[in-house]
C-alpha cells in the first residue's frame, strides 16, 4: 500500500475512531454484548490490527469474500455490526484523505480488504465460542445429520475435547 495514504490514515485515526463511535451506536443492537460502550473499548486494538494488514506486503495479495450476515447463523454475533461500521468509518476517512492526496480505487480495496480480513478472523473466533451455535446445530436437522460428533461436543475444539 502507498506508505503516503497509510500515514495519512493513521494521521487521521482519532477522526476515524469517533466516527466509528458514532456510527456503532447508530446501528440496532443484536445482543447485550452489541452494546457499543462494551465495544469502543476493542477499537484501537482493531485500527491497530488493520494498520498491520495495510503495513503487510503479503496480505494485499490474499482476498477473502466479503463478510456477510450469514457467517453467523444466529445473527446476534457482535461484531457483525462492528466490522459493518468499521468499513463504513475507514471509507469515510479514505475520503477525507483524498483532499489531499489522489487514493486509486486499488488503494481503497485494499483497505477494505483489509478491514474485511480482521473483521472475518474475529467473527469467526467469536461464532466458535458461541452457546447459540450449539442450539442452532440442535435444532437443525440438516446440520444434525452432518455432525460427526454429539452436540454437547459441537462447539469445543477436536483439540480441546475430552477423550
Amino acid at each position: 500500500m502507498n506508505e503516503r495514504l497509510l500515514c495519512a490514515l493513521q494521521e487521521r485515526r482519532a477522526l476515524l475512531h469517533q466516527g466509528w463511535v458514532n456510527r456503532l451506536r447508530a446501528v440496532p443492537r443484536s445482543s447485550p454484548l452489541a452494546h457499543p460502550d462494551t465495544l469502543v473499548h476493542l477499537m484501537d486494538r482493531t485500527i491497530d490490527d488493520v494498520f498491520r494488514e495495510l503495513a503487510s506486503p503479503t496480505s494485499a495479495r490474499r482476498r477473502q469474500p466479503p463478510i456477510k450476515a450469514d457467517i453467523c447463523a444466529c445473527g446476534r454475533n457482535p461484531l457483525l455490526a462492528y466490522f459493518a461500521t468499521a468499513t463504513l468509518a475507514f471509507q469515510h476517512t479514505l475520503a477525507l484523505c483524498a483532499d489531499q492526496l489522489p487514493i486509486t480505487s486499488i488503494e481503497a480495496d485494499l483497505v477494505e480488504r483489509a478491514v474485511t480480513r480482521v473483521g472475518r478472523r474475529e467473527i469467526t473466533l467469536f461464532c466458535a465460542l458461541c452457546r447459540q451455535r450449539e442450539d442452532h446445530h440442535t435444532h437443525c436437522p440438516v446440520s444434525r445429520e452432518h455432525q460427526p460428533t454429539s452436540h454437547a461436543h459441537a462447539a469445543i475444539p477436536i483439540a480441546a475435547r475430552p477423550a
